[in-house]
């Protein structure tokens, strides 16, 4: 999805059509913002905050440390993250 393209105007309509809501009166912008909120809270629940605040400065050796404390996701974060910075 992208901000004001003319599909997010179809698709509106097509909700509002649905749901019977007024189209004039709903939106959806910032829908990647929220998914993203809704991620992060099915995923860390409220743990999220205070992940920040230590990932906040940390140096790189710190955040693999920080992430591997988080179970699986963690994990599947430094594998990406690894697999990203490498050469190969």
């Amino acid at each position: 999805m992208m901000d004001n393209a003319q599909d997010n105007d179809s698709a509106i309509k097509e909700l509002a059509r649905t749901f019977g809501l007024n189209e004039d009166q709903v939106h959806l912008q910032c829908i990647g913002h929220i998914i993203n909120l809704i991620v992060k809270a099915l995923l860390f629940s409220k743990g999220i905050s205070k992940l920040e605040r230590e990932l906040c400065g940390a140096s790189d050796k710190d955040i693999f440390k920080i992430w591997s404390k988080n179970g699986p996701i963690g994990k599947v974060h430094n594998l990406c993250t690894y697999v990203n910075r490498s050469d190969q």
